[in-house]
């Protein structure tokens, strides 16, 4: 830990300061007299400012030493105190410093406190004390120089306060209340010792009792360091772990300079007061660049929360080390509970690790998964895997094959992943079949009369979050033999899939359905939440499509369909009602359902007397046939506008103009059917007599209860006008004939 070094290179440079003072004094006998000269080498040596408060004594047997009462030393240059001791004692042996060696008898301080801080600019408020100040740095070396050997009977350390700020990367920590007591502190010699402290951080923030015993052994040279007989608790409050309790025992040695971590009879415990409990056992483990030995490492987690319940098990077989290149086994068992839904699984494979190379890999995944079905009264899901995965941490990549079974669906998939700090995914996943109705709850039928009760309180929608689109970068490919999803069946479907910059891009989407093909693309930008549609359906049937994606059942028909919408929303009605765009239709030999014109004309007979307009709702089982259809509209805010549509067959011909409400589910759309002259076909002869007439039939409502009217006043008025200018030309013709006679 970068903040134990630094301590422990203030407590040397304490402890040289001392010995200093110590021999300076020796020669004085009456060290109290020179008070003012000793504050004023200080300052001339380090440009610091001490301050001696309490008395000094000396000791010249066995070893030169000093007792000094308060002192403090302020900041370089300045008058704010960096360090202030009630009371310190230390002695030293003078001669060995001839040679260079620092031999120092117990050092004892009482009520330390000191204040470390590193600024932005990267130096620090100790870099004089440790030789890391610039002008130490920039000092060339004296030719025959060599390091002191520093060599501590020991340190007591009473009730010191030491704080830890870093302004660069905001890090502010104090340990408060700290006990130390060390044995011997020289390189490569044993000791041992005991420590506790209250740790509070502001950031991050922390409070927590720290208490350790071990025996220690140090290399000052390589910094080397090894604990044996450890003994750590750590208690209190974490971040993300409230109630914490650590616990850990065993032997660790570390050796940066050979990046050499060694574990052993290693054991480890932590819980927390929500729940967590987690459990690791390292009887032996040696890890570095040129070996790697263990035995085998087994852990376990446990975290219990309210109505959840997530237990997980691993163990990592002794490692079979050849050179650099390593080898073992994993196997984890893990369980999921969630009232009263549950999920459990295991995974079994060998691992390879190359450390020349820095890699991992997992050569022969073997997996299942078993999950709760989302639909009632289904048995669960389960999913097996095989595959392989490889992990390159040196390039930062990872790469995975694997082939899922999931009942009679095969799903082949491939993964990479290049950098891991902003990570570019890629994919490619292929499936020969999905049915995803057995594994989805059915769609919700809204009933066209439901309506909220006065006084009800509303449902409120959910809103659609694309936050997880920001700072996806993902391209791959989805390829499905057969896919049912909601009822549409779908055919050879392909996607390209792009994401960047929260923007998700699918492009091309291809298919064939329902005798037809599908061809287009969609986005959706979490900049605003925007999403726009392309798609031309070509050679379709539009019946069995309509009845299967959206539950309408109004409209019969093969041919074309276009459509290029664009919306925005924080949910799904907002989106309807935000709709703009274009959308065509082109059908050929279809059917308009819910309504018979040619037996509504036949009453039409009946009714010619008749004023005003008859309302009738529409009949599932009645249609009116026709040739071909064809329709544009213009989408403006959820408003679908239509001024041409035309509809043929063979006896009317069907125009008309409307609004259909996406948002609101609703239509308002005048149609006019004009009779022609035709005794064939649906109308027959029986509409003869009314052949030529213009029927205005007007569609209204919702569009799962749409109902029509036939304004038979305006029939009456056409029939009239009909007949006038029958009349007027038969009168006419006479007129005209006569006139030729003479």
């Amino acid at each position: 830990m970068k903040l134990v070094k630094y301590v422990l290179f203030v407590l040397a440079g304490l402890a040289v300061l001392a010995g200093a003072l110590a021999a300076f004094v020796a020669a004085s006998f009456d060290p109290n007299k020179h008070k003012p000269e000793i504050i004023k080498l200080v300052k001339e040596k380090t440009g610091r400012t001490l301050a001696l408060d309490g008395d000094i004594s000396l000791t010249f047997f066995p070893r030169i030493g000093v007792a000094v009462g308060k002192l403090s030393l302020s900041e370089p240059g300045g008058v704010k105190v960096f360090a202030h001791v009630d009371e310190a004692k230390v002695s030293l042996n003078l001669i060995p410093l001839l040679s260079r060696e620092l031999e120092v008898d117990r050092v004892h301080l009482s009520g330390l406190k000191v204040d470390l801080e590193r600024f932005k600019d990267g130096h620090s408020n100790f870099d004089d004390l440790t030789g890391g100040d610039s002008k130490a740095r920039d000092k060339p070396a004296t030719t025959g120089d060599k390091p002191f050997k520093i060599d501590v009977e020991g340190v007591s350390l009473q009730n010191a306060n030491i704080g830890w700020r870093d302004d660069a990367a905001g890090t502010q920590i104090r340990l408060s209340g700290m006990q130390l007591s060390t044995t011997r502190i020289a390189s490569g010699v044993p000791g041992k010792l005991e420590f506790s402290a209250n740790v509070q951080g502001v950031k991050p923030k922390l409070n927590v009792q720290v208490k350790l015993a071990a025996a220690y052994r140090v290399d000052f040279v390589t910094k080397a360091m090894a604990l044996s007989g450890l003994d750590l608790k750590i208690s209190g409050d974490a971040p993300g772990a409230a109630g914490l309790n650590v616990t850990a025992k065993g032997d660790v040695e570390f050796d940066p300079a050979k990046t050499r971590v060694s574990l052993s009879d290693f054991d480890l415990a932590a819980s927390t007061r929500d729940g967590m409990d987690m459990k690791l056992s390292a009887p032996k483990l040696l890890v570095s660049p040129d070996e790697a030995s263990s035995r085998a490492v087994s852990g376990q987690v446990k975290l219990v929360k309210t109505g959840q319940t997530v237990e997980a098990k691993f163990t990592l077989a002794a490692l079979d080390a050849r050179g650099k290149k390593l080898s073992t086994k994993l196997d984890v068992d893990f369980a999921l509970k969630q009232g009263e839904q549950s999920m459990q699984g295991k995974l079994g494979t060998p691992v390879s690790v190359d450390l020349d190379a820095q890699s991992v890999q997992l050569t022969k995944i073997v997996s299942d998964l078993s999950l709760p079905s989302p639909v009632a009264g289904q048995k669960s899901i389960n999913l097996a895997n095989s595959g392989s995965a490889r992990l390159d941490w040196g390039k930062q990549a990872l790469a995975a094959d694997l082939v899922t079974r999931l009942d009679d669906s095969t799903i082949q998939s491939k993964f990479n992943i290049a950098g891991f700090s902003t990570p570019s995914i890629g994919f490619d996943i292929g499936i020969d079949r999905l049915n995803l109705d057995k594994y989805l709850p059915p769609r919700q039928a809204r009933s066209p009369a439901a309506t909220v009760p006065a006084g009800a309180e509303k449902h409120v929608e959910k809103p659609i979050d694309l936050s997880a689109l920001k700072g996806l970068n993902l391209n791959g490919g989805l390829r499905v033999g057969l896919l049912v999803a909601h009822g549409v069946k779908i055919e050879k479907l392909q996607i390209g899939v792009h994401a960047a910059g929260g923007k998700l891009d699918l492009n091309p989407i291809s298919a064939s359905l329902y005798q037809g093909t599908l061809l287009g693309s969609a986005s959706a930008n979490a900049n605003g939440n925007l999403f726009s549609v392309k798609q031309q359906l070509a050679g379709v049937s539009i019946g069995p499509l309509m009845r299967d994606a959206a539950g309408k059942d109004f409209l019969e028909g093969r041919g074309n369909v276009q459509m290029d919408v664009q919306t925005s929303g924080a949910t799904m009605a907002a989106l309807k009602k935000a709709l703009n765009g274009a959308a065509s239709l082109n059908l050929k030999d279809g059917a308009l359902k819910g309504i018979n014109l040619a037996e509504s004309f036949r009453k039409a007979k009946a009714a010619l007397g008749a004023k005003g307009a008859t309302e009738q709702a529409a009949n599932k089982t009645d249609k009116t046939d026709f040739s071909e259809m064809s329709a544009s509209f213009v989408i403006r805010n959820g408003v679908a506008h239509n001024e041409d549509l035309s509809a043929k067959s063979p006896f009317l011909r069907l125009s008309g103009a409307g609004d259909i409400n996406l948002g609101a589910d609703t239509m308002d759309y005048l149609a006019k059917a004009a009779i022609v002259n035709s005794a064939g076909g649906q109308g027959g002869k029986e509409l003869d007599s009314i052949k030529g007439l213009t029927v205005p039939v007007r569609l209204t409502g919702p569009f799962d209860s749409l109902k029509y009217s036939i304004d038979y006043a305006a029939m009456v008025s056409e029939s009239a006008k009909q007949q006038l200018q029958q009349k007027v030309q038969e009168q006419l013709g006479d007129k005209l004939k006569g006139l030729f006679k003479r």
